[in-house]
């Protein structure tokens, strides 16, 4: 199976450190470009993630893929993106896996 852009995107920002996995770990951060949330979640989490992404006014996505193969992490339902031009692209590169929720992307 070929992988999409998005994906890329998201593997380069988790070996560059950009990418927070987790609902505790994002909510610890200072600011988010970008925060996915897994269509599998619960709707606590939905709500948790939709908070988080207006805590720190960035768009909030949905993405039909496991978070858990996004971060590499098991039971993991949100991911965050804290570099600007990699979340810029992840927008811009996403496919039928990818839904944007809420909020474009920041200047």
């Amino acid at each position: 199976m070929q992988r999409s852009k998005a994906m890329s995107y998201l593997g380069f920002a988790r070996k560059s450190g950009n990418l927070k996995a987790g609902v505790n770990a994002v909510a610890t951060l200072k600011s988010a470009r970008l925060v996915i949330v897994c269509k599998t979640a619960s709707a606590n989490t939905v709500k948790e993630a939709e908070k988080l992404a207006a805590r720190f006014s960035c768009p909030l996505m949905e993405t039909g893929i496991p978070a858990e193969e996004i971060a590499g992490k098991e039971n993991c339902k949100v991911v965050a993106v804290t570099d600007g031009n990699l979340a810029r692209a992840i927008i811009d590169s996403s496919d039928e896996n990818f839904t944007l929720k809420s909020g474009g992307c920041k200047k």
